[in-house]
This record gives C-alpha cells, structure tokens and sequence, in this order.
C-alpha cells in the first residue's frame, strides 16, 4: 500500500478483515494493520520474559531439558503466549527430578553397561545379576531412589576387591534378619503406614514363598498362619510377638531348602556313577560311551543350568533318532550278510555232497572197466561215465556262478555295513559339536585338548590356546535380537575355519567365547594368527537387518607349559582377554610374562 495516512489505513484495514473472513478483534486488526504499513508488531510481555529468564537459572543437564528450555525461548519468540504454562510445568518437573538423581540416566546407564561387561575373577556374573535383580525388584517404580541404588551399584562393582561391600542392596528380604528393634523403628515413626507394611510383606509372603511351597503341605499351613496372623499386628508390641515366629518360619523352610539341595545332591551322584559305570561296562560301544560323556559333562557344571539341560536334551534326541534310523539299516545289513553267508555255507556242503557221491560212481565205473572184457559192455560204461562227468561238470558250473554271486552280495553287504557304521560314527560325533555354530562344543573341546597335551609331552612340541570374546556381543542383541547374533556367532566361525590350518581347532566355550587351539605354534605365531584374523574380519561386513557392522574380538594368548592341566591355561588366557577388554578391546594380549603385547 502505497499511502501511509492512518485513516485510509485502517479503512483498508477493514475491507481486508471482511475479504479474509476474520473477526474485527482488535489483534487481527493489530496484525492486519501493521502488515499494511510494513512495520513490526512490537508487543512486549513481561511475565513471559521474566519467566524465560527464571527458567534460563535453573540447570538444564540432561538433553530433555535443553529442548524443553529451547521450546519456551521459540514460543516466546513467536509470541506463543499459550504454550508457555505447560512448557514451564514440564520443564520444572523434569528438572526437578534431575536435580533429585545422582547422576543423569544416560550416563548411568552408560556406565552400568561397561560395568556389567567387565569381567572380574571375584565378582562373578551370577553376583552382579542376583543384585540387579533385588535393585530393580525393591526400587524399580522409584527412580529417584533407583538411580540413587544403581549409581551405588556400579561404583561398588568398579571398587577393587578389597574395598568392595559383599552386599550391595538391603532389600525387604534381609530386614528379616534383623532384629526386633530395627524392624520397628521405621513403622513407629508413623502410625499411618502400619497398613502398608502389612499389605506389602502379606502380599510378599502370599506370591513369593507359597508357590514355592506347593509340595510341602505342612509349610504351607504354617504360611497361612502367618499371613492370618499378620493382620493383627499394629503396633510395635504385637510386632515383638510376630517376628520370632517369622524368624522361626524362615528357619524352618532354610532347612528344608538345604534338605532338598542334600536330595538334588544325592541324586545327582548316585546318576554320575550310574552313568559311569554304563560308561565302564560298555567301553566298546564308541555312541553309547558318546552320549554318556555328554551327560557326564552336564553335572559336571555347577550350579545346574536348566539350558543346558534343554539343550543336551534336543542334541541327544536328534542323535538318538539319527542312531536309530542308521541302527535298524544296519541291523538289515547284517542279517542280509549272514543270510548269504549261510547260503553260502549250505552251498558249499552240497557240492561236497555232489563230490562224494560223483567219486563213488567214478569208483563203481572204474572197477566195471576192470571186470568187463566185452566190448559192448565196456561202451556202455564209457557212456554211463560221460554221462556222469557231464552232469558233474554242470553242477560245478551252476554252483561256481551261485558262488561268484554270493560273493558280490557278500562285498555289497560289507561295503554298505561299512558305511552305515560311518554314518552312525558322525552321528555320535554330533554330541561333540556346537549345534549353533558347528565348531566344537566343552566335550569335543575337552577331547581334543588332552590329545593334544599328550602328543606336546611326547614331541616336546608348543601348544598355543587362544580365548577370544565377541566385542559389544550384548549390545547387538539387543539392537538386532538373537537371531542375528547367532548369525553373527556361525559367521565369526566361518571365517575362523576358512582362515586357520586344518589341524587347528575351534570350539565354543560358552556364550560369545571360543577356544582356539593351535599345535606346534609358538606364542607369537599363536599372536600372529589371531591377528591377521582380527584384519580379516575387519576386511569384510556383517549384514544385520541392512545395516553393515564389523564383528570384533579381544583375545588372550596362552601357551601350554609341562604339567599343566586344561582348565589352568585356558584361565590365563581367559585373564589375558580380560586385559585385551579393559585395554580397549580389538586387541590381543598374551599371558606369558616374556612376550606381552
């Protein structure tokens, strides 16, 4: 608009609300106005100024807050003066609980991870997963005391040995033990949360021991007795009278506990020497001993893993059924073989028959030819000898043609007993296999390891072990699920195999870890090897749901030393890996003192 009088303006101002149709408020006449004259709307509002700046004091740490913080600066830019309320109350709350944490939920979990992955010969596995678990059990719909456990937790697992606490939570388990006067002490500070201790540790004793408790009747009573109970106690008084009983409740399903584990232990033994003395009285039979050994190296694993139950428990049914099949084939074949050998037999005592009996004639013929002086006599002998010596010759005939056929069918029998019996050994030998991966399992590992320790004692020749480790194994998991890490398991094998010699052996160990073993290999050959492994894997990608990754490893390098058994070394290489992990992982270290890398 090209006149700027105020009154032609705002006479413009108004046909144009008309033609858009917009109410004559006086905002859409600022805004229209203004947009005639090409000038600024400046409009200040000083609340949502001075809260922008209330807002910029408190710290915003975690990147939540800084986009909360970036949205209240943007609507208060655009003038959005509606959005402010809402945004100020979430940003206040969430930061709020951030100033309530420990530390930020990023790194906590950053470091709860790395701490999880590290592998300590005092702190075993199963330690940090039963404290999680009452951490995340006790605290989980708490999270500011959750982060506050969690933080704890994970500086209790990085402390060194000697300074670590063995008992990272007090959970409502171990306030049992305690005594009467602590139990009490946090309920007498307030009346009013009596009833929900109660509820709380009734619903703890009703869903986390009776189902624990279906086979024994008597402790089941005496659980509903409690639970009963436990609706009268209101006070500290009442409270001194239930604890003892609770102690004593507790006491009694200890024992019982222990006399199941006795039971479990019993049993356990009792099938162990069952089983070797199945493996002593049937040495000869190489499946039966097979499967044996399989079951032999499960309890030998303690604590029990039901996995490993399953997982034996497929593998020998497969091998079961595979042996059957080949058994009863096998068993055809040898009847067939022992048919034609007894055709064979029956066979060879008729012609010893027809022999006879063709000798008496020939005797009878020869003393007629001495007796007859007459010519037409002595024809007719002739004739009757021709007659027999053509049947004779027959006969040899047929029984030689049935003889050449029995003998084919006998080498076709034994040809294919032979390899039924082949069949039937790589069938057994599967119980010696990772059914995952291929490569070796503890038993074909365990095997292998004592032939080899044998064969260094009598050359006096270098044994290397190598025990590598699937790097940030856990994260791909959980990005890409557990199909696609066994995929990355069987390729990691794949390429072991196609890039080692064929006397060297690969096994699984136990989740991502494998053992390398590596015959007549010095250590830094060992090094060498694992090394241009590493390279080769870092040559190539792993395809998982179209993304291309680099599957890594940290591995430790030991060598076999006169009179050690197999465990020891392949737990200083496990010490040494440990290292290569903490060093940063793609990386090899050896545990001999003079070749460390």
């Amino acid at each position: 608009m090209t006149t700027q009088n105020p009154i032609e303006v705002a006479r413009e101002t108004l046909k144009q609300l008309s033609l858009r149709k917009l109410l004559p408020t006086p905002e859409n006449f600022e805004r229209v106005y203004h947009e005639l004259t090409q000038t600024p709307i400046e409009r200040d509002n000083k609340l949502g100024t001075q809260l922008l700046r209330a807002l910029e004091t408190i710290p915003a740490e975690s990147p939540q807050t800084k986009t909360l913080l970036l949205r209240i600066k943007q609507a208060t830019d655009e003038s959005r003066w509606e959005l402010l309320p809402q945004l100020a109350i979430d940003f206040l709350k969430l930061a709020l609980s951030q100033t309530n944490l420990s530390q930020p939920w990023g790194s906590l979990i950053q470091n709860l991870i790395r701490s999880w992955d590290l592998r300590l010969p005092d702190l075993p596995q199963h330690h940090k997963q039963a404290a999680l678990e009452r951490v995340l059990i006790n605290f989980g719909n708490q999270p500011e005391e959750l982060n506050l456990k969690l933080s704890a937790l994970v500086r209790n697992w990085s402390a060194p040995a000697s300074q670590r606490d063995p008992i990272e939570v007090l959970d409502a388990g171990d306030a049992l033990t305690d005594s009467p006067a602590q139990s009490t002490s946090q309920p007498a500070s307030n009346s009013n949360s009596w009833p929900l201790w109660q509820r709380t540790l009734a619903f703890a004793l009703k869903h986390g021991l009776e189902p624990r408790l279906i086979s024994m009747p008597e402790m089941c009573e005496s659980l509903e007795a409690l639970i009963r109970e436990l609706d009268q106690v209101s006070d500290d008084a009442s409270l001194n009278i239930y604890m003892p009983k609770l102690r004593s409740f507790m006491l009694k399903l200890e024992l019982q506990t222990q006399q199941e584990g006795r039971l479990v232990s019993g049993l356990t033994n009792l099938l162990r020497l069952l089983l070797d003395n199945v493996a002593e009285i049937n040495r000869s039979d190489d499946y039966l001993v097979g499967q044996v050994h399989s079951l032999q190296e499960v309890l030998s694993h303690q604590p029990l893993s039901m996995q490993q139950v399953y997982q034996l428990e497929t593998s020998l049914k497969e091998v079961i059924r595979k042996q059957g099949m080949l058994k009863s084939t096998l068993d055809e074949a040898t009847s067939s073989l022992r048919t034609l050998l007894d055709h064979f037999i029956s066979r060879l005592a008729q012609m010893t028959d027809s022999t006879d009996d063709f000798h008496s004639k020939i005797s009878k013929h020869s003393e007629k030819l001495k007796n007859t002086s007459n010519v037409e006599e002595l024809g007719s002998v002739v004739a009757a000898l021709m007659e027999d010596t053509s049947l004779m010759q027959l006969d040899l005939t047929r029984s030689r043609d049935e003889l050449l056929s029995a003998r084919e069918q006998v080498e076709a029998a034994e040809q294919r007993i032979t390899e039924l019996e082949s069949a039937l050994e790589a069938a057994s030998a599967k119980v010696k296999e990772d059914q995952l991966t291929g490569a070796y399992n503890r038993r074909g590992l365990a095997e292998h390891f004592q032939r080899e320790i044998s064969r260094a004692e009598r050359t006096n020749s270098d044994l290397s072990v190598a025990l590598i480790d699937v790097d940030n194994f856990k994260q791909l998991n959980d990005r890409y699920g557990h199909l696609t890490g066994d995929d990355a398991l069987k390729y990691l094998v794949d390429v072991m195999k196609h890039n080692m010699r064929p006397a060297d052996i690969v096994a699984r160990f136990g989740g991502e870890e494998f053992v390398l073993l590596m015959p007549d290999t010095p250590v830094d050959e060992a090094i060498d090897t694992v090394q241009r492994l590493q390279r080769e894997l870092t040559r190539t990608f792993f395809m998982a749901n179209n993304d291309r990754l680099v599957i890594t490893f940290s591995a430790g390098i030991a060598k076999w030393h006169l009179g050690e058994q197999d465990i020891e070394v392949i737990e200083r290489a496990d010490q040494a890996m440990y290292q290569a992990k903490i060093s940063g992982k793609n990386r090899v270290i050896s545990a001999e003192p003079d070749r460390m890398i």
